[in-house]
């Protein structure tokens, strides 16, 4: 070792141990430079060369000297020390032990002792200098100190120091040419998603910044639209940020921000349909997050456009069809999360279809039933029609019904009774068949039709002549309905 490092290090040492306790807390607050790279600042300890190793033993012992006889680091004799073996601000911030929670950090009095040493070593490294913000940022993370400082900026006790790191660390993000998206992506990196508050106020504020000394025009919505992938997945995000108190009200305004950029394009809602990826199954699109989306647009976009309305039935029916929509409702009312909406949509479609003049018949039609009437007794398309015809019935006073309706399409009420009767004898057809056979037989009871006389009158066979087995059938359970 050499002589004059032992007679340094034994001094030191006999001033730090001689009265380290009642060593004072300096306070003075001093300046920081702000440096363009974090490379400079290593986060691990410096190795010295194999020339100083025995220097590297005298100042562990010291610094465990100074760890013994003082609670506090606090005394220039220690930071002289390290600075004389050029510890970083990285080391000195692990060796304060301020520990690994930066909001407790930003809160402790040994960080005025690092700001100390750090203007220390600038003065001593006038090329490689160093600051506070860049320091923090290595043991730190850049994500969790900006999410630290901007929670700390609104707290009294410190809100000038973070307001002033938070300038530093966004003026080093300008310099190294960072994007909002950059920024977005950074943010995004932690646990605690895209939509906190706190990430869009940072990311916000940094926009407003590279506006202003760029001269550009970039927004957080297109800022977030580029980061998260599509405009159809922020709209998403959009929805579930609206349902959280916290984040409400920014959610809001990036999405009126959404609808006028949609508006501006004379985007109307079935174009916003198949863009929000609502087009390949309605009844996914009944379940999906995004339908909330379409329904607020839809009504943005009537008072933008009073004289062409939309509605939110006639947009699913205008690309999915009549047919689609009506079965699509009848399962999405057996679920308890979308009872009600598709409950009201039910009763819009039919709405629809009265007041447009359509009959019964115009709406079996509408409903696309298959030509075999077997598969029409299966179908649950049946149950739009039976929602129809009462309906029909209840606002004309009139006398349709399905029976009547099937009749017409498969050429009489006789093929329609031996179709049933036929389909009694499969299980999976049994339950609908019956059913809809005693919705038959009510009909000719309520007709005055006798047993007698089904033969004659709905299978046209004459008095002498022997039915069917079928038709024998059918008259058999008429008879005993």
């Amino acid at each position: 070792m050499r002589p004059e490092s032992i007679v340094l290090l034994a001094a030191a040492a006999l001033l730090v141990c001689a009265d380290g306790a009642s060593a004072k807390s300096v306070a003075v607050d001093f300046p920081v430079t702000i440096h363009d790279s974090q490379d400079a600042i290593p986060t691990k300890r410096l190795l010295r060369s194999s020339e100083d190793s025995e220097e590297r033993v005298g100042f562990d012992t010291l610094t465990g000297l100074a760890k013994a006889g003082a609670s506090k680091v606090t005394g220039t004799t220690v930071l002289d020390t390290w600075l004389f073996h050029n510890v970083n601000g990285v080391q000195v911030l692990a060796k304060l032990q301020l520990g690994d929670d930066i909001a407790a950090a930003l809160t402790s009095s040994k960080l005025k002792t690092l700001r100390k040493y750090i203007a220390m070593y600038n003065n001593k490294h006038t090329n490689t200098p160093t600051s506070l913000i860049e320091t923090l940022t290595a043991h730190y993370g850049d994500d969790v100190v900006a999410k630290a400082l901007a929670v700390a900026q609104k707290q009294p006790n410190t809100e000038a120091l973070a307001t002033q790191l938070r300038k530093n660390q966004m003026a080093i993000w300008m310099r190294k040419d960072r994007t909002g998206v950059d920024i977005f992506k950074l943010l995004s990196s932690g646990d605690d998603g895209y939509f906190t508050l706190t990430n869009l106020e940072i990311l916000d504020d940094y926009i407003k910044l590279f506006n202003r000394e760029k001269s550009a025009h970039e927004t957080l919505l297109a800022t977030l639209t580029t980061g998260i992938g599509s405009e159809r997945r922020l709209a998403e995000l959009l929805v579930v940020a609206k349902a959280n108190p916290t984040t409400r009200e920014k959610a809001l305004e990036l999405q009126s921000a959404l609808f006028d950029k949609w508006l501006a394009r004379k985007l109307r809602p079935e174009t916003i349909l198949r863009g929000l990826k609502l087009d390949d199954n309605v009844e996914n699109a009944l379940t999906n997050r995004n339908l909330q989306t379409l329904i607020n647009y839809i009504s943005v976009f009537n008072k933008n456009n009073p004289t062409s309305e939309a509605t939110l039935i006639g947009t699913l029916i205008a690309h999915y069809g009549d047919d689609v929509v009506a079965t699509a409702l009848l399962s999405v009312k057996k679920v308890a999360g979308t009872k009600d909406m598709a409950t009201v949509l039910q009763i819009q479609q039919l709405g629809r279809w009265f007041k447009s003049g359509k009959s019964v018949d115009d709406v079996y039609a509408l409903l696309k039933f298959p030509d075999d009437l077997y598969e029409v007794i299966a179908s649950r398309k049946l149950e739009a029609l039976d929602d129809y015809v009462k309906l029909f019935n209840r606002e004309k006073s009139a006398d349709e019904s399905v029976i009547k309706a099937m009749a017409a399409a498969f050429g009489g009420e006789d093929e329609v009774a031996k179709a049933l009767e036929t389909a009694r004898r499969y299980p999976a057809l049994n339950a609908k068949a019956t059913e809809l056979q005693n919705a038959q037989f009510a009909q000719w009871e309520k007709e005055g039709l006798k047993s007698e006389g089904i033969l004659a009158k709905v299978f046209k066979i004459g008095e002498t002549e022997a039915g069917t087995g079928v038709e024998e059938s059918i008259v058999k359970r008429y008879t005993m309905f």
